[in-house]
């Protein structure tokens, strides 16, 4: 018996996308968030707003050619939509793209796995979607297949921490679907290439290393998603993305502070200072 890794299928295929299909590396999302429906679905909870705002992009006969694969490729699967909470609200557009694909394909839905933490996403850069991941919850049907749905697939840290929790609990994902890309094109497993130069950059130890101090993937590379591989690419050092994580990390942490002592006196705890002292005098 093999042990899970979290490493992705190498025939994992491209996130599947309905907004600007002919931009996927430029700003699609930009179209998305100018809807007149956007922003009742995504920050006040308007399931209406969110099933007009989905109906707008997928009526249009490509969609439903994409819709039609579905159908035919995945009819046994089942839908997870990501539950996400934003800063404003609950972000009704996963649910409602989730509902709209299920009713033209037939495909079960499961709205039962849901997200148990909030990492308040939107808007925020890669090094803050390192430093705060989405958890989840729910029930996973052993042995079956799973469609994983979100409004934007951006560094694709939701999708895949979705992904894992599904896997781990014994289902698999075989595919995921966005309404609109982020700007780093569709591609969500990681492109072995990419991965060689990590690796040939970093080294593996290092590279792993590195990985399990910020709790990500159980120190497995070959569990980052293509914009995640990409990012530690660019970096200067681990030592810089490292910093920047933190940095991340702190920033988020302290308006958590402010927002939550406003709205009921929690106090979220900042950074540790030793947790810092010790990252930045550590070589990977």
């Amino acid at each position: 018996m093999s042990i899970y890794d979290n490493s992705w299928d190498i025939n994992f295929p491209p996130v599947m996308y309905f907004v600007d299909l002919d931009n996927c590396h430029e700003t699609p999302w930009k179209i998305l968030e100018e809807h007149p429906d956007y922003d009742a679905a995504k920050n006040h909870e308007d399931r209406i707003a969110a099933l007009s705002l989905v109906h707008s992009f997928l009526k249009i006969p490509e969609n439903q050619e994409q819709l039609l694969f579905l159908k035919n490729a995945y009819q046994s699967s089942i839908i997870v939509p990501v539950h996400a909470v934003e800063a404003k609200g609950r972000n009704k557009i996963p649910g409602a793209l989730a509902e709209y694909i299920s009713k033209c394909t037939g495909i079960e839905i499961n709205d039962n796995i849901i997200q148990t933490n909030r990492v308040h996403r939107t808007g925020k850069d890669e090094w803050h979607r390192f430093a705060f991941r989405p958890s989840f919850n729910g029930e996973v049907k052993h042995g079956r297949k799973y469609i994983i749905i979100d409004d934007v697939f951006s560094n694709g840290g939701s999708f895949n921490e979705l992904r894992l929790f599904i896997e781990k609990n014994g289902g698999k994902v075989v595919h995921a679907v966005a309404l609109a890309l982020g700007g780093h094109g569709n591609q969500i497993a990681p492109d072995p290439e990419i991965i060689k130069t990590l690796v040939d950059k970093y080294g593996t130890d290092t590279l792993s290393s590195f990985l399990k101090e910020f709790n990500l993937y159980d120190g497995n590379y070959k569990a980052l998603t293509n914009p995640e591989a990409f990012a530690l690419r660019r970096a200067a050092s681990l030592d810089e993305a490292g910093d920047r994580i933190l940095a991340a990390r702190q920033a988020g942490r302290s308006h958590l502070v402010s927002k939550s002592s406003q709205q009921d006196g929690y106090q979220a705890p900042l950074i540790d200072p030793i947790e810092l002292y010790h990252h930045r005098k550590s070589h990977w």
